[in-house]
């Protein structure tokens, strides 16, 4: 990966978006293929390699040391909600296929107005007869674009009087009614999208799970993608860290290196401990949901602590370096970028404080 950096720095000072291009996608592929790094949270009996959670953190820690954007396939979040919540007949339509690296898959929980609280999500699924009738619009979609089909969070009406809620359903890319409104551009070269969905029919079989459990299997692909972001930034640390240690070992100023500067060694000991801490905790919690227990809190825990304290780091690295730090030939402001929207992405940090809070407050978790 580390190979494809300056030609992605490049394109992203020019303007373009921080994206593999399909031949570099296509290759990276292949070669994940060709080495056994296919589907390796996927269980044995779909093909898969079926690694602990443990295992998983060590693989998302090193994917994170570089600005490539490349994840081994299948994206792990939305392939743990289908695990979850698939019927029989779903996982060889939807679930298979992407286990594959055959379809693309997107989610869709955010709205205009509905982000951390999903109590204030809009959309609408009304049943009629054997389809769903859906309107509203999803923001921040990633892989809007190339996506096969995507997952979407809805207020549910059965139409039969009995209580509705939140509910998911599988929406194929091309059903009339639903429209890719727009591209939205994000810090560091990133690519969102808007969809809406206007009078969007879809067959009664695109119910995923029951009318109103949707939030059950949402919550299983959070907690997935918050482990995987708490390792990432543990590897972005890592790597504003090492450039941190290069820098402070070359640079001489005022007559010795930053490295003799008291300053400059208290912000790679407390770095490094950090580091070494978030990663203690990354691994028990990876440990524990290995266990089956339940590991909402820890991966909230996680979630603020890793994303800020990788904030940290990188912002000491940048400070390091100097002018330098601020160009856009080296990596740090993509790392930067990167870790800035970590804490908005699945859950603001002060969010993520209040679940923690909470949860010790009315006794749901204990130290």
């Amino acid at each position: 990966l580390m190979p494809l950096e300056p030609a992605l720095l490049e394109r992203e000072a020019s303007g373009q978006s921080l994206r593999l291009t399909p031949e570099e996608a296509s290759s990276l592929k292949a070669k994940a293929k060709e080495l056994g790094l296919w589907g390796l949270d996927l269980p044995e009996q779909f093909d898969g390699v079926n690694l602990p959670n443990t295992a998983l953190v060590m693989i998302d820690e090193e994917l994170g040391r570089t600005i490539v954007p490349f994840t081994f396939p299948p994206d792990s979040p939305n392939l743990h909600m289908m695990m979850e919540a698939c019927n029989e007949e779903q996982k060889e339509r939807y679930m298979l296929p992407y286990s594959r690296g055959e379809t693309v898959s997107a989610i869709g929980i955010s709205e205009p107005g509905a982000g951390a609280d999903p109590r204030m999500m809009a959309m609408k699924a009304v049943k009629q007869g054997d389809s769903w009738l859906l309107n509203g619009t999803k923001i921040w979609i990633t892989r809007g674009d190339t996506m096969d089909h995507i997952i979407v969070m809805a207020q549910a009406d059965p139409g039969d009087g009995s209580s509705g809620g939140i509910t998911a359903f599988f929406v194929d890319t091309g059903t009339p009614g639903m429209t890719v409104s727009r591209a939205i551009k994000m810090l560091g070269g990133q690519l969102t999208f808007e969809v809406s969905f206007e009078d969007c029919r879809i067959p009664a079989a695109n119910l995923l799970g029951t009318v109103g459990s949707g939030f059950a299997p949402m919550q299983v692909r959070l907690t997935r993608r918050r482990l995987e972001m708490a390792a990432w930034s543990i590897g972005i640390a890592r790597r504003a860290l090492d450039m941190l240690i290069q820098q402070a070992n070359q640079r001489v100023v005022f007559g010795s290196k930053l490295a003799d500067k008291q300053s400059i060694q208290w912000w790679v000991a407390d770095l490094a401990t950090k580091i070494h801490a978030t990663r203690m905790m990354a691994l028990n919690c990876a440990w524990k949901q290995d266990q089956g227990m339940d590991v909402k809190t820890e991966a909230s825990m996680l979630k603020f602590y890793a994303t800020e304290m990788a904030t940290d780091a990188v912002d000491k690295s940048m400070q390091a370096w100097g002018a330098m730090g601020m160009t856009k030939d080296m990596p740090l402001h993509i790392l930067g970028s990167e870790i800035r929207t970590m804490r908005i992405y699945d859950g603001p940090s002060e969010v993520h404080r209040m679940v923690v809070a909470r949860s010790l407050l009315k006794g749901y978790w204990s130290l």
